[in-house]
């Protein structure tokens, strides 16, 4: 009994949870500019729900890196005007 659950909680100690990186081609030591940038109006969209909200890092499958860079990309595409606050 006691031999089981140690094989258990070593199992359980070996679970990782890692998201792959959502933009691989971006980031790194060779990139220059910003994961995502505030221009890129279609990439924003694709992470925003109906209502303009940003997704969560659960739906979107970005890390939390990327998940802030889309967060600034879209507060600074919102503050000039080239997506709205609410709707689409």
């Amino acid at each position: 009994m006691k031999a089981n659950q140690m094989e258990q909680e070593s199992k359980k100690a070996k679970r990782t949870y890692h998201t792959n990186p959502k933009f691989p081609g971006r980031g790194g030591k060779d990139w220059a500019g910003p994961i995502v940038d505030y221009k890129e109006l279609d990439l924003l969209r694709k992470h925003m729900t109906g209502s303009s909200k940003i997704m969560s890092r659960k739906r979107n499958s970005a890390t939390a890196q990327e998940q802030r860079a889309l967060m600034m990309a879209v507060k600074r595409a919102r503050f000039m005007a080239l997506i709205p606050y609410s709707g689409f």
